[in-house]
């Protein structure tokens, strides 16, 4: 996708300060979202890895656990914490408003609490909030966010504008405005799209893309997550071939047709993607070995733009 303006130079994803990962829950959006932060943190960059409402999925990925929302050191230049509603609040509204004594003056209203309850999803705005004050102050040079799945994800990231549309002329259509602008900006943030090869992830990933896109929203990259090898290689396919007849090759057989079918489904539903070049990273996630290690092996596929 374009950035805002034709003046405005293009910053290619992964070297935005404000990335957020997002997918259908099940795609490996927390397991990437690791992987991302170890590549960059790999890199020489300072690397704060975001949750929200306490969910506390990024830490084990680590061989740590989190007895608090954090801050929390996972990984030499990796740190991570979790957003919740209530700190964001005071945090975000402080911070916008400048004077905390004005800020709680303002959210204690009647008038603004009852407003504030009828708006959709504020508590999502206000960490939104929280997360691109983060990545505006410095303190990381990438504020990742392992998002919500693909709903409650579309509903956060399109509350402001929801805001700017209905509310009166102050401090919360202000505040609205200018998480807009940071969501909006290609040079500052990016929103990666993370999906399995699969009727379902692949049909709930076109769908969440052309919201992005309505909403005028940056690009980012497209992580494929656990794709089937491309095929047998040709000396394995010809040893193969030659003891086709022997005994017990039977059930190797079927395996490989049934291998071969869904490596056809995989790229049936590839196809289907918007995928440009340099758009897209490939990953095989090796279930067979500690978590850890399987993070570290994901990670260097966003260094080589293919499969770990």
């Amino acid at each position: 996708m374009p950035s805002l303006s034709n003046a405005v130079p293009y910053l290619p994803p992964l070297e935005r300060p404000l990335q957020l990962v997002l997918g259908k829950g099940g795609v490996g959006r927390s397991t990437l979202c690791a992987a991302l932060g170890l590549h960059l943190a790999s890199r020489g960059r300072r690397v704060l890895l975001c949750e929200m409402r306490s969910q506390r999925a990024l830490p084990p990925l680590f061989g740590r656990e989190a007895s608090s929302d954090g801050p929390l050191e996972l990984a030499p230049g990796i740190r991570w914490m979790s957003l919740a509603p209530d700190t964001a609040l005071s945090a975000y509204a402080g911070l916008r408003l400048r004077f905390r004594m004005v800020a709680r003056a303002v959210f204690e209203q009647p008038r603004v609490r009852r407003f504030l309850h009828a708006v959709p999803a504020l508590a999502e705005i206000l960490m939104l909030g929280q997360l691109c004050h983060l990545a505006e102050r410095g303190e990381a040079e990438a504020v990742i966010l392992d998002a919500p799945s693909t709903g409650p994800a579309l509903l956060m990231l399109e509350a402001p504008a929801s805001v700017l549309r209905t509310a009166p002329a102050g401090p919360l259509r202000d505040g609205a405005r200018w998480i807009n602008e940071w969501l909006a900006d290609a040079r500052r943030t990016a929103l990666h799209r993370v999906t399995l090869a699969e009727e379902l992830p692949v049909s709930e990933s076109l769908e969440l893309d052309e919201r992005l896109r309505a909403a005028a929203l940056p690009d980012g990259l497209w992580l494929l997550n656990r794709l089937l090898p491309e095929d047998v290689e040709p000396p394995a396919e010809a040893a193969l071939a030659r003891a086709r007849s022997a005994a017990g090759m039977e059930e190797l057989w079927r395996a490989l047709s049934v291998y071969r079918d869904r490596l056809d489904s995989q790229r049936r539903e590839l196809r289907r993607l918007p995928l440009s070049p340099g758009m897209a990273r490939r990953f095989q996630e090796r279930f067979s070995v500690r978590v850890e290690e399987r993070v570290q092996a994901l990670a260097s596929g966003f260094a080589e733009g293919g499969g770990a």
